[in-house]
């Protein structure tokens, strides 16, 4: 078997590729760049403004600085006219909150007292929106900078005055010169899904030149793992873009990005799980070899050849995934192709791009900045209904964020205070920070750790750099800039690398200004450690939202996806044809299963870095269940269901529905479906491959559904549809072989019933409840947890037939049950 050596070329385009997988649609760098413009360009522009008129720059430079990061960190509209309106309101709530402080200003238990109430405004508002959020953001500023830099009442209208100029500015720079295009941003995403799909082909191959059990194989298999969960996150973000105004043409090609992107996630799950000795052949690792270096057209040429030179059946299925990623990639190339070039988003602020004839497509997840959004969400829902036994829990999210950032501040502002009557707003800002962007215990105190751990090393850095580089601007400026860049860039990898970073910058800044000291930089960190310590306890005693809790109530919003997808491929499978909704649920489970990682990492490790292995086992099951789920709606499509696999589907979606309803799920519920699908999933073609992932999926979900032994006994359950497929209403009826009645039963609206009878051969009789079809009536075997095939009512009959008795059974039925025989007969 012959295995090339990658040839400096090679490395070449695979560090690319990597560097673009890590960052899709580069989003990070595309953001930090504009930031760093930004703020370089306004600090010229107030300058120049400053010479012009004869005021001292150093201020009106400031200002346009924190204004223009402001701009490009916090403005995220989805349109220009959306993101020209936050623009301005961002430079009012500025000016509000310098105003507020100059109203105070000239008494500081006032001064202070309003700080903690701008605070807890200017969290309150987030509950109003992302402009809310950037407008309490702006007014927080205000007010600081209105105190660090000592302004007074005859200075507000220059200060006006400078904010009008650099929001002006970053208008014409962010909204003409520098504007974001939606459908690059799509392009660029999609090729950095294309570099975690080859990233993948490479791990594959690696993977095979390892022996089992080995320390390189475990290594190996764990990063395919973490690499199948990016791109499934990667796959989730295209789809959030595919909804931003001018993305692509129009709906019709936004469905067919989606239809392609997840048969080529699928094509390529598939193709990570390839059989031993299926890369043997010098032709299959060829495809993967292709694959990893992104030759496109050699991955189809390649697999065609191993479909005409190779029978074995493993090298021939990793044909077929292959040539289903190539087919996937140049349709949305060629859907892409369709947009406009050079259209920039014209749709009213919040409305689609476009809207055709069928239903407009819906993203299944909004984005945030392009990416994909944190937990305020789950937590949000988390708090609503409130609980009547504890009258806090009525508070939502954002005034129990506002209620404990502002009594962090006093806090700080107390402790601060006694360190340094100056410098008591580090303690104040590391306090508040600790709650932005956060919604759980566990992510404020990551986060101000992350915090104090970032401002130590930054520490150290700027006591090293400053002496090397002196106080000479030229010098300094781009250092200065190139900080800002690796904090933006870095947020969202490392909070701790962003803070590093930024306390570089600071140190530089101070330089600049001829005020820097170790004893300055000591006191900054001494701040930052109370306010973060503060911003922890405060998260923990006050109003605390427990990260366990939180997580709970992701895997119930995982269950509640899941139950929506499950009833779509049971309508699916009654009434056959194209059904978008399919990969609309799949795509909307995926949304669901980010915040279930999301919330859920936290808990893998204790307090003490061990791991909990309950946590991990978990989340595991999480991922497996939205795999098969996926692949599950996949094989939905175009299928008719027969009575065995659709009583499965509406079975594991009645289970998921009453855990999310928070009802018992007895033990071996799901091992019931699974035992009606063992039969279809042993057959052939779409309807077999289709139960054989219900059937996985049956297997996957006792860890995130049952709940033990002790829940009541569970059911009989089964549905009666009419002959149209359609759920029919009938009373059902079970009678024993002695001709006694166990139950009787009505059907709901979905026809579905239950009945609680010993095990047994039982007689079933279904007496629909309008005329027209003709009553069923069979002997079936029934007990706790069994799942009947759903009960198919015959058309009307000409004449009453008799219900049959299975062979091995003598005598007619006698007494009740001919009885109940004759009633359902006259009742048809």
């Amino acid at each position: 078997m012959q295995r090339t050596v990658p040839t400096a070329s090679d490395r070449l385009l695979r560090a690319r590729d990597r560097f673009v997988a890590s960052d899709p649609g580069l989003v990070r760098l595309v953001s930090a760049v504009r930031a760093v413009l930004a703020i370089a360009s306004t600090l010229g522009v107030e300058y120049l403004v400053a010479t012009t008129t004869g005021t001292p720059p150093l201020v009106p430079m400031m200002l346009g600085a924190v204004v223009a990061m402001l701009a490009s960190f916090g403005v995220v509209d989805a349109t220009r006219a959306g993101q020209a309106v936050t623009l301005c309101f961002l430079a009012l709530s500025m000016l509000a909150g310098m105003g507020v402080a100059l109203l105070v200003d000239r008494n500081r238990l006032a001064s202070l007292t309003a700080f903690v109430v701008v605070v807890f405004v200017a969290v309150w508002v987030r509950r109003f929106g992302l402009r809310y959020f950037v407008c309490g953001m702006g007014g927080f500023m205000g007010y600081f900078f209105a105190l660090f830099l000592s302004l007074r009442p005859e200075m507000l209208p220059g200060v006006a005055f400078v904010v009008a100029v650099a929001i002006v500015w970053v208008m014409l720079l962010t909204l003409v010169l520098l504007p974001i295009r939606n459908d690059r941003v799509l392009r660029r995403m999609l090729r950095s899904f294309e570099a975690r799909l080859a990233g993948l082909a490479g791990t594959v191959l690696a993977l095979d030149g390892h022996a089992l059990g080995t320390a390189e194989r475990e290594r190996a298999e764990a990063r395919l793992a973490s690499l199948l969960v990016r791109v499934n996150e990667a796959a989730l973000v295209i789809d959030g873009q595919l909804g931003t105004p001018a993305a692509v043409a129009d709906d019709d090609a936004a469905r067919i990005v989606r239809r392609a992107v997840f048969d080529a996630e699928l094509a390529v799950t598939a193709l990570t799980r390839v059989g031993p000795g299926a890369l043997d052949c010098d032709d299959a690792r060829a495809v993967l070899t292709a694959l990893h270096g992104g030759r496109w057209d050699a991955v189809r040429e390649r697999a065609g050849r191993v479909a005409d030179r190779v029978a074995a059946p493993g090298p021939r299925r990793l044909a077929v995934d292959a040539t289903v990623l190539a087919d996937a990639r140049a349709d949305w190339t060629a859907a892409l192709d369709t947009a406009p070039e050079g259209a920039l988003d014209t749709a009213p602020e919040g409305g689609p791009a476009t809207v055709g004839e069928a239903a407009a497509f819906a993203p299944a997840v909004q984005l945030f900045a392009g990416n994909l959004p944190g937990s305020a969400g789950t937590v949000t829902r988390l708090h609503r209904p409130p609980d009547p036994g504890r009258p806090a829990s009525r508070l939502s999210l954002t005034t129990r964020q506002a209620v404990q950032v502002a009594v962090a501040t006093a806090v700080a502002i107390a402790v601060g205070d006694a360190l340094s009557e100056q410098r008591y707003y580090w303690a104040v800002l590391a306090a508040f920070i600790a709650f932005t962007g956060t919604a759980t215990v566990a992510e404020t105190v990551r986060k101000a750790a992350h915090r104090i751990v970032g401002t130590m090393i930054g520490l150290v850095g700027a006591i090293a750099l400053v002496p090397v580089l002196g106080p000479d601007v030229a010098v300094v400026l781009p250092v200065i800039l190139l900080s800002i860049f690796g904090a933006l860039y870095l947020f969202r990898l490392s909070y701790a690398l962003m803070i590093f970073f930024i306390t570089l910058m600071l140190g530089e800044l101070y330089a600049l200004l001829g005020t820097f000291t170790v004893d300055l930089m000591v006191l900054r960190l001494e701040e930052t450690v109370v306010g973060g310590l503060i911003g922890c306890a405060v998260s923990v005693l006050v109003l605390p939202t427990r990260t366990r809790s939180a997580a709970e109530e992701a895997r119930r919003g995982l269950l509640d996806a899941l139950a929506e997808l499950l009833g779509t491929v049971d309508r699916a499978l009654r009434r056959p044809g194209p059904c978008e909704d399919l990969r609309a649920g799949a795509r909307a489970l995926d949304a669901a299963l980010h915040q279930t990682l999301l919330l859920g990492r936290p808990l893998t490790r204790t307090w003490l870095g061990s791991t909990h292995r309950d946590v991990v086992h978990g989340l595991t099951a999480c991922t497996a269940v939205a795999e098969h789920a996926r692949r599950l709606a996949r094989s939905a499509e175009g299928v008719s269901g027969t009575p065995a696999l659709t009583a499965g589907c509406a079975r594991l979606a009645q289970l998921t529905a009453d855990a999310v309803a928070g009802r018992p799920v007895p033990a071996g519920s799901c091992a019931a479906v699974l035992d009606l699908l063992i039969g279809p999933a042993g057959g052939a073609g779409r309807g077999a491959a289709l139960a054989r992932e219900a059937g996985l999926l049956a297997a996957e979900l006792p860890a995130l559904l049952e709940t033990g032994e002790n829940g009541p006994a569970p059911a009989t359950v089964g549905r009666v549809r009419g002959p149209d497929g359609a759920p029919a209403a009938a009373t059902v009826t079970v009678v024993d072989g002695a001709g006694r009645q166990l139950d009787r039963v009505t059907t709901g609206d979905d026809g579905g019933f239950a009945v609680r009878v010993p095990a047994g051969t039982h007689l079933l009789v279904a007496a629909p409840a309008v005329a027209g079809p003709a009553p069923f009536g069979e002997h079936v075997h029934l007990g706790p947890g069994t799942v009947l095939p759903d009960v198919v009512l015959a058309a009307p009959l000409a004449r009453p037939v008799p219900v049959p008795v299975p062979a091995g059974v003598g005598a007619p039925l006698r007494g009740p049950a001919r009885a109940v025989g004759r009633a359902c007969v006259r009742h048809a």
